[in-house]
């Protein structure tokens, strides 16, 4: 038979269990790799590694959270799981963040696409085109010349989130 209610629940229970590990290992490790981004030591990680500053759109509290990144030019791209929240600061217009990258700090405007979309697969296909070790954490194969394998990609999309930061 299909799943049903009852034999469905483990399945419900181990994925929200997932999520509050994730979400308990980013509340520790993010002011550690903070602390180290801000550091004189900042070297070992700036090259991939970033800080975002962004106010909550219901809160207008200010958060800094630090992530991969990659940047073209005055496009700085962002990839995430929608486990994560901190992007759902971003839905709906355009919002002014700030980017601390390698100790320096860029102001820009934040767009979010998120849900399945070309925009998407294009942007997560430049990201780990850029930075190839980040295939691994979205569960995305990548082929001989370390692009991502278009399958695998149609897979992890509906999961997946895309930042574009448009520097000033």
């Amino acid at each position: 038979g299909g799943l049903t209610r009852r034999n469905r629940s483990p399945i419900v229970l181990t994925r929200r269990l997932i999520v509050n590990i994730e979400h308990w290992i980013y509340k520790t490790l993010n002011p550690v790799v903070t602390a180290l981004l801000r550091s004189p030591l900042h070297g070992i990680a700036s090259g991939s590694l970033a800080l975002l500053h962004f106010r909550g759109r219901k809160s207008g509290r200010e958060f800094v959270t630090p992530l991969s990144y990659t940047r073209e030019k005055d496009t700085v791209r962002l990839v995430s799981a929608h486990t994560t929240r901190w992007w759902m600061n971003f839905r709906g217009e355009p919002a002014a963040v700030s980017l601390e990258i390698a100790r320096e700090t860029y102001a820009g405007k934040a767009r979010l696409w998120d849900g399945d979309s070309e925009q998407l697969r294009d942007g997560v296909r430049r990201f780990l085109s850029a930075l190839p070790r980040d295939a691994r954490v979205y569960g995305i194969k990548l082929d001989a010349n370390r692009r991502p394998v278009e399958e695998s990609l149609a897979k992890a999309a509906p999961e997946l989130v895309l930042v574009e930061v448009e520097l000033d």
